[in-house]
């Protein structure tokens, strides 16, 4: 691993335009950051970079929130390794700005700061809810099942808790058509993808057995794409209904999971019921409750908020130089695609703030040297935990991720302490590719 030394520029940027270099900082190396980098550096090649994040890892939701099986999606990454090779843009790893860093040591180095630092919680039901019941946000399994070092469902005491049979999806966007399609999915869907198995066997030792997705909206406003809900239809074993109408023809003799789309149904209440957990609805248009639906555990797929405010004072967080993309600026995590427009667009704002401003010295990464923790992250250090996970992967998955802060650590140093890191999953394979 670099030292906060090596990871630094050893000379403050190379002048450009006025004499005087232009540097950026960009908070979060997820999508959305790495999008706005890649927009400055196409409207300003010769504009220093600094990519902060605070995960040891960079592109964030590509890495944690993109399903695991949807690897196509995931390799967007590899245009933004580019961008990290490139000379003056840095990612700046394992590094938490507030709490290593302060945000006006940011101000005070770059001439520029780009809050790209995403959502990430699960937006809340709020309505009347056992706190004993059994409820998970579809971000935190999605996160499980990506090997988030700091997913929640991770770090409970007893461990990630096994779903059960039957669970209820709130929601109709194409997070809960991820979820509900990793949950009907057997070990052999899963070939070429990076999912946690560990934590899949233990949320879900089997495919789920009956999943009921419920929304509150109109069949034709469900936030889904199409292209989602047929992928979710064409998953062997799985027969999908929509409001009792059976899509791709009639079920299997006996399906392996049954997925039952009920629109129109607003949730009123989720309380216990005899070990289970029941969900009372009533119809859009209607006050009375009509309708309750046991099952081992619901799963909210509402979208998503940002986390507990961070430690940076409001009055430099509204400062003339900041700027935000992504969620921060829209409530909203979107799509790539989205996410892409959304940063070229602020990517512009900010140079055209750039080139208004009298030049003032700004030393960039190079300043903060001296505050950089002994563990943070270079691209570089990225690369060799890149190539452990993908050595150590089985087979018939495209990489095993490190699951915890210390492993990625060490793997960022290439240190010895890799060697106690089992290099394939602890599950036997028999030759058919099933675990055992």
């Amino acid at each position: 691993m670099k030292t906060p030394a090596e990871t630094a520029p050893n000379q403050p940027a190379a002048a450009v335009g006025n004499g005087l270099p232009l540097q950026v900082a960009v908070i979060g190396a997820g999508p959305s950051g790495c999008y706005a980098a890649q927009a400055l550096r196409k409207g300003q090649p010769d504009l220093e970079i600094a990519v902060f994040d605070s995960l040891p890892t960079p592109f964030g939701l590509v890495r944690y929130g993109i399903a695991p099986d949807h690897q196509g999606a995931k390799a967007v990454s590899r245009q933004f390794e580019r961008l990290f090779g490139q000379p003056g843009v840095d990612f700046v790893g394992n590094v938490s700005v507030g709490t290593d860093v302060s945000f006006r040591a940011l101000l005070d180095n770059f001439h520029a700061v780009v809050l790209a630092t995403g959502l990430g919680t699960d937006r809340q039901l709020g309505i009347d809810q056992d706190p004993d019941a059994r409820v998970v946000g579809a971000g935190d399994l999605i996160r499980l099942l990506n090997s988030d070092p700091d997913s929640r469902l991770r770090h409970r005491q007893a461990g990630p808790e096994c779903l059960g049979p039957e669970v209820v999806i709130l929601g109709t966007g194409n997070v809960a058509a991820d979820v509900a399609r990793l949950l009907a999915k057997s070990d052999l869907d899963f070939i070429a993808s990076d999912v946690d198995d560990d934590a899949l066997r233990a949320v879900a030792p089997d495919p789920v057995r009956t999943i009921h997705i419920l929304g509150r909206c109109e069949p034709h406003a469900a936030k889904w794409d199409a292209s989602m809900v047929k992928e979710l239809a064409e998953v062997v074993g799985v027969h999908l209904s929509v409001d009792g109408v059976s899509l791709l023809g009639g079920p299997a003799v006996s399906p392996r999971t049954t997925v039952n789309v009920r629109f129109r149904q607003v949730p009123v209440s989720i309380r216990r019921h005899d070990g289970r957990v029941r969900v009372t609805t009533r119809h859009v248009e209607g006050t009375a409750l009509v309708d309750h639906l046991d099952a081992d555990t619901v799963i909210t797929a509402l979208g998503f908020d940002s986390p507990p405010a961070q430690p940076a004072h409001v009055a430099d967080l509204e400062a003339s130089n900041v700027f935000r993309v992504g969620g921060p600026a829209t409530g909203r995590l979107g799509n790539l695609a989205e996410n892409r427009k959304l940063a070229a667009s602020a990517a512009k704002c900010v140079l055209e703030f750039l080139r208004g401003q009298e030049p003032q010295q700004r030393t960039g990464l190079f300043g903060l040297r001296d505050q950089l923790p002994a563990s943070t992250v270079s691209f570089e250090a990225w690369q060799r935990i890149d190539g452990a996970e993908v050595r150590r992967a089985r087979p018939d998955r495209c990489r095993r991720k490190f699951t915890t802060r210390g492993e990625l650590l060490a793997a960022a140093a290439g240190s010895d302490a890799l060697a106690s890191i089992p290099t394939a999953t602890t599950a036997a394979i028999d030759n058919t590719g099933e675990t055992e």
